[in-house]
């Protein structure tokens, strides 16, 4: 028998006293007990190990991130505070602007009939990108005046177009007064009459109409979009921070954790290997010292005519049906049971040759016992005689 990774303590002592009674060193018990030992250690390691690398790595990727998340973090701290910034201006200001540029596509898109668009919704539409095209233009023409250093090239381009959205939206203007004045003529309407008497101040009325909107857009866009950006970074970047900190503290203590239940396990294991070398040694000295007596042969018999009994049972139950089986299953039956326990009783298993002990009381029955003396007797004094 050999001990397997995780030998049993009943399998052991029956083991080492089956060793001892042959006179087998208890050195190869010893060695194996620690083979077994070195066997469940390796086991633990291994098993540590690979949850401790998933926590290694986590922990290396967060080290490597965090120095760069931190550096930002307290760089947003130092430009915008601990406290997270205020938005919902900024919100405020951008739906402001969006609504002007809502209230200028519904203002100009009638006057896109001079295109050929008599659609109100591709009107509206069209008149929408087009304020939205402008806006863009004014804050891309608003930011080169600004910290930001652009190229020569793209600053000369930028105020151009700004130039060119002013030029052509005063002109639009002008036009959509044009168109105005001769729609009302048509209708015989006295607005007809007002705009051709004050061309100057409808001129200026749709100029500030068509070029508001957009300058207005552009201006509030380039006020909320940086603010907005900064509370979006300020969170993103606070709460990444704060994630990769609680990771880390995680993994390292999850790390320390897993270290600290490999040593424990060793340590059981320590303590369970010398629990076993001391009981091997004792069952092995008993072995060697007591030795264990062979069962006697008359057993074998008596188990193999008991286990003849049931097939006689047997037999004559069957034996209605197929008459040889009354003789048959009785002797078959010793037959085997027979071989069984005769193969048994020169071939015992650990257990069954450590149950065969051949003990040896401390005192026995057929000792001659030591007589006590018995209880001295004293006479009576005695008596005066006269």
């Amino acid at each position: 028998m050999k001990l397997n990774a995780k030998p049993k303590i009943q399998d052991l002592d029956a083991f080492a006293f089956y060793q001892g009674a042959h006179d087998v060193p208890l050195n190869e018990t010893l060695l194996e007990i620690a083979s077994a030992h070195n066997m469940e250690q390796a086991k633990l390691q291994l098993e540590s190990i690979r949850r401790e690398k998933p926590l290694e790595a986590t922990i290396d990727r967060i080290e490597q991130r965090l120095p760069e998340t931190k550096a930002t973090w307290d760089t947003l701290v130092r430009r915008l505070g601990h406290t997270t910034p205020p938005v919902a201006t900024a919100v405020i200001v951008g739906l402001l602007g969006l609504a002007a540029l809502l209230v200028d596509a519904l203002l100009l898109g009638p006057g896109l009939d001079a295109v050929g668009i008599s659609d109100p919704v591709l009107q509206f539409a069209a008149a929408f990108g087009l304020a939205a095209l402008s806006a863009t233009t004014f804050h891309l023409a608003y930011e080169t005046f600004g910290q930001t250093r652009h190229s020569t090239e793209i600053t000369v381009v930028r105020r151009g177009l700004g130039v060119v959205a002013i030029l052509s939206l005063l002109a639009w203007g002008v036009l959509r007064g044009y168109q105005v004045k001769f729609g009302a003529d048509l209708n015989g309407n006295p607005l007809g009459g007002f705009l051709g008497a004050h061309p100057l101040l409808a001129s200026i009325f749709f100029c500030f109409v068509t070029l508001a909107a957009p300058l207005v857009g552009a201006a509030a866009f380039h006020d909320a979009a940086p603010r907005i950006h900064d509370w979006r970074i300020w969170k993103q970047t606070k709460n990444l921070h704060e994630t990769l900190s609680k990771e880390l503290a995680k993994a390292r203590k999850g790390l320390e954790e897993e270290r600290l239940t490999l040593k424990q396990g060793i340590a059981q294991l320590d303590a369970q290997q010398q629990n076993w070398q001391s009981v091997a040694a004792q069952y092995h000295e008993r072995g060697r010292i007591h030795g264990a007596r062979q069962s006697p042969h008359w057993l074998v018999l008596l188990k193999a005519t008991l286990w003849s009994l049931g097939g006689l049972a047997l037999g004559c139950t069957l034996g209605t049906f197929f008459a040889p089986l009354f003789f048959l299953l009785p002797c078959g039956t010793w037959a085997g049971a027979f071989l069984y326990y005769r193969h048994r009783r020169f071939h015992p298993s650990y257990d069954q040759f450590r149950q065969q002990e051949n003990t040896q009381f401390a005192i026995r029955t057929d000792r001659p016992r030591m007589t006590q003396p018995a209880t001295p007797r004293f006479l009576p004094p005695p008596e005066d005689k006269a």
